[in-house]
């Protein structure tokens, strides 16, 4: 799903008049920081493949930015995660969403929260980073998606 790109000025380039960018994970929103573009939402968890990494924590620190921090266990997604996306989606101020635990659902958290224009992009590791452009079939198959986790 989504356009895979692997560079970031790829990825500067394609959201280049985007009303409102969602970052998911810590390498593809250190990319954007590093490349002068603050995404309007980020949500990270100081990890990259499930690896703590003290190298990345320090990466972020160059950046300000109001920080908000959740607990949310792996394949989950936490009323405490979905309230911050909906937060920062709400109330635009460059938020990053730090996650205690993964961070690994929060893109459908994004898409199903975000209103259309808003483009969302989450890493994949080893690939790239998936580019998604919300629109009523996007949200649509979204909602569908998390409707059938909620019954396992």
């Amino acid at each position: 799903m989504g356009k895979v790109l692997t560079k970031i000025e790829d990825l500067v380039k394609e959201t280049a008049g985007t009303q409102f960018l969602i970052t998911v994970g810590d390498i593809v929103t250190l990319d954007f920081l590093e490349a002068g573009k603050i995404p309007d939402l980020s949500i990270v968890d100081y990890a990259t493949q499930r690896m703590p990494m003290e190298q990345v924590r320090s990466r972020f620190s160059k950046f300000e930015q109001p920080v908000i921090f959740v607990i949310n266990p792996m394949s989950q997604i936490t009323a405490g995660l979905w309230s911050a996306i909906k937060d920062g989606i709400e109330n635009p101020r460059h938020l990053r969403i730090v996650v205690d635990g993964e961070e690994d659902l929060a893109s459908l958290a994004s898409i199903a929260l975000a209103p259309p224009g808003t483009t969302v992009i989450y890493g994949i590791p080893n690939r790239g980073a998936s580019v998604h452009y919300i629109d009523a079939e996007l949200k649509h198959l979204v909602d569908r998606v998390l409707k059938q986790m909620e019954l396992k």
